[in-house]
């Protein structure tokens, strides 16, 4: 996934990038909302990586597919897929749909919980981090 932003400040080796809001911002029914929060704009902290940038100039951001769609299987398809496993091992060995069930919801409690130590341990971590790819325009001299 690409986007674009703008450096606003450089803080050491990172850069904070001011993200453009989307085209579907102006239809989505959460505009108002946004807007009056001041949340209608992102900012990411990204390393420079050794590039000499300044406040001002417009980068290209990528974010790998791969880290997407590993993000998406871990928060959606992994606790249905344990939940469901515990809800039919607990069925099999007593013949209990409500034990089975409480399986299914417990095991989708403790697959959250899991999730959300996955996320502390390596959802920082390099793998799911948006990178800066390249400048698209410099800051003109004043």
């Amino acid at each position: 996934m690409k986007e674009f932003g703008e450096i606003v400040r450089i803080e050491g080796r990172k850069g904070i990038v001011q993200l453009e809001s989307k085209g579907g911002c102006k239809s989505c029914g959460m505009n108002a909302y946004c807007r009056s929060t001041g949340e209608s704009t992102r900012e990411l902290k990204l390393e420079l990586e050794g590039r000499e940038y300044e406040p001002g100039d417009v980068v290209e951001i990528e974010t790998a597919a791969r880290s997407l769609l590993t993000a998406a299987f871990l928060v959606f398809i992994l606790p249905l897929l344990l939940s469901t496993a515990a809800y039919f091992i607990v069925y099999a060995l007593t013949k209990s749909t409500g034990l089975g069930l409480i399986s299914f919801f417990g095991c989708f409690i403790v697959s959250e919980f899991l999730i959300s130590w996955i996320d502390k341990s390596f959802g920082r971590g390099r793998f799911f981090q948006p990178r800066i790819v390249r400048r698209i325009s410099k800051r003109p001299n004043q």
